[in-house]
């Protein structure tokens, strides 16, 4: 059976998408370059959001080091083939052509950004994302962030799903968060969401060997799609200075919203 892989080159991605490549014969690897993992600080914020910021982007790094180890992409894909591109050559005739001559069964996808024609023409029937986010609530960018800046860190979770020309907008086919404990900070919970869909892939695509496909459910209620630009490094006081990243463990003493998403899945297994 042959695969098609999109993947990002952070760890995260690089650490999912490795549990991927082990359930097919043959893959085309594609490694989509992305932002630094620690970005500067943007130029118009004060001083003291600066300096939240950049705790914020270095903090992130050392938990998701510490739980997906230092990969790199030429390592995680070793002799399949793999093609590196950058953002501007994903929705290209070439790799269109490219992809359609390799004929998959399967795509999946993860750390890669929209995509749209021609290659979403060319791509198997059965092209799975993985977003980090829970849709419809938490779509776009930054969607394991909002839910804290909201006080909700058990919206905090992954939704993965079939792509359509809209952004996490296909028909989901499964979605999962993972188990909050007291101590937990965000970055905590975002690693937590990784690992729990590292997991759950195994049964996602056993499944999909078994039946053919997936019997998805679709969006039916537009939620929020979250653009990069929504995020402001002044954003972060919330998590850092009002709540001292402890937002968790308010949420599990019973001093936040007690709401909790209403998951879907349509993996037996699981």
């Amino acid at each position: 059976m042959k695969l098609i892989l999109f993947s990002g080159n952070h760890p995260r991605h690089l650490f999912v998408n490795s549990e991927v490549l082990s359930h097919f014969d043959e893959a085309l690897v594609i490694v989509m370059e992305r932002e630094e993992v620690i970005p500067s600080s943007p130029d118009n914020v004060s001083p003291s959001d600066a300096a939240l910021f950049s705790k914020h982007f270095t903090k992130r790094h050392l938990v998701e080091t510490q739980t997906y180890g230092e990969l790199r992409p030429e390592e995680t894909f070793g002799d399949v083939e793999t093609l590196f591109i950058r953002p501007e050559q994903l929705n290209t005739a070439q790799l269109a052509k490219k992809i359609a001559e390799f004929s998959a069964d399967f795509c999946f996808i993860f750390g890669v950004d929209l995509i749209l024609e021609p290659v979403i023409n060319v791509l198997p029937a059965n092209k799975i994302n993985l977003h980090l986010g829970l849709s419809p609530w938490y779509k776009g960018a930054a969607t394991l962030f909002w839910p804290f800046y909201y006080l909700q860190p058990q919206f905090c979770g992954v939704t993965f799903h079939q792509i359509t020309k809209e952004p996490d907008a296909g028909e989901i086919i499964h979605q999962s968060v993972p188990c909050l404990k007291q101590g937990d900070k965000i970055h905590d919970v975002g690693a937590k969401c990784v690992v729990k869909a590292k997991d759950d892939l195994s049964k996602i695509i056993h499944h999909y060997k078994i039946h053919g496909g997936f019997k998805g459910k679709s969006q039916k209620t537009s939620g929020r799609n979250w653009r990069s630009s929504d995020f402001h490094a002044s954003h972060l006081r919330v998590v850092y200075e009002l709540f001292d990243d402890n937002i968790v463990d308010q949420y599990l003493f019973g001093n936040l919203t007690i709401k909790n998403p209403n998951l879907f899945t349509s993996i037996n297994e699981i």
